[in-house]
């Protein structure tokens, strides 16, 4: 009887410690990736375009996203992209699934995708699926 207990408290132990895990890998300064400045407050980021004369970048994502992972990863972490995005844009990271009237707004019907707005939140370009980050500043420097 002691085993069984002993044997039901850890495993309960290491569901909890997964759980944490998975919870302090989330990042609660909002940023996306580390070196990029971004912000979840889409209304946040609008008025700082504004403010600021710049550009904002939705960059719509999703939990368990294979391809927003990898945009992640390669693309955002990028010195020279999170230079150029951190010091002309105003980046947004949102959840399709917790901002889905976001999501709707702007056609967003896939992962990721990212959306550039001018400082009245009218789009002005679009990515849509992973783009590796020579491509990406490529793009950056068609906007």
């Amino acid at each position: 009887m002691k085993l069984k207990s002993a044997v039901i408290i850890g495993l309960m132990l290491l569901i909890g410690l997964l759980a944490v895990s998975s919870v302090a890998s989330y990042d609660f300064n909002n940023q996306i990736v580390d070196g990029l400045n971004s912000t979840s407050d889409y209304a946040q980021a609008l008025d700082d375009a504004k403010i600021n004369n710049k550009t904002v970048l939705l960059i719509f994502d999703q939990d368990s996203c294979y391809y927003c992972d990898l945009l992640k990863q390669d693309t955002l972490s990028d010195l020279e992209v999170q230079k150029i995005l951190n010091n002309d844009y105003i980046v947004a990271d949102v959840d399709i699934n917790r901002e889905a009237s976001l999501a709707a707004e702007y056609q967003v019907f896939g992962t990721p995708t990212l959306v550039f707005l001018d400082g009245d939140a009218n789009q002005i370009y679009r990515i849509e699926g992973y783009v590796p980050a020579d491509e990406f500043l490529d793009d950056l420097k068609e906007i």
